[in-house]
């Protein structure tokens, strides 16, 4: 089934700049109306890469934000060291959630820990002491996901609903720099 008909070459020319500032995205796949856990994380580091995900995506609606700053930044193996850098970074009393990477680069993030300040962060790092952690604030504990369609220079959304009519939705239907030199963006996106 796939969803990479969702994307347009201007989608991918936004998405293709944004790479190349940061050299990852941070994308949220959600499921609507599919109950229980619904959603997936990914770490993005090439167009490639994001049609792998979505065209392996089957679920008939999707729900796909996809963000330009580098999220979870904090990042190496749980011991003191991260620690301290996550309790410099992470506020007591702020909420903050902790990834491990999915076993390929099409692969989801797995979610290991999470919590809400200081004391529960230095017990999630003891539980996880000596393994390959991701750590910072799920993004959608301070937006959701009408507050990110509404800021398109700061994260990339694409809704899909079958119901009661299909349609898509987008947060941006131009982008300047595409438009102005389309051919400029040729030989990173018509692989698609």
């Amino acid at each position: 089934m796939g969803h990479e008909s969702l994307f347009a070459a201007r989608d991918l020319a936004v998405l293709y700049d944004w790479l190349q500032e940061t050299g990852e995205l941070y994308l949220d796949l959600d499921r609507p109306h599919s109950g229980g856990s619904n959603s997936s994380a990914h770490f993005v580091h090439s167009l490639a890469e994001l049609r792998g995900i979505v065209s392996r995506e089957t679920w008939p609606e999707v729900v796909i934000s996809i963000f330009r700053a580098k999220q979870y930044p904090l990042r190496g193996i749980a011991d003191d060291r991260l620690l301290a850098a996550a309790l410099e970074q992470i506020g007591d009393r702020q909420s903050f959630g902790i990834l491990s990477l999915g076993d390929g680069p099409l692969d989801p993030c797995r979610d290991l820990g999470w919590g809400d300040g200081h004391e529960e962060l230095r017990k999630e790092f003891a539980r996880l002491e000596g393994r390959q952690i991701l750590v910072g604030q799920d993004p959608y504990d301070y937006g959701s996901s009408e507050t990110f369609f509404n800021t398109p220079e700061a994260v990339f959304v694409v809704k899909f609903y079958q119901h009661p009519a299909p349609y898509v939705s987008k947060n941006r239907t131009s982008y300047a720099p595409f438009d102005a030199a389309p051919d400029r963006y040729r030989p990173h996106v018509d692989f698609w």
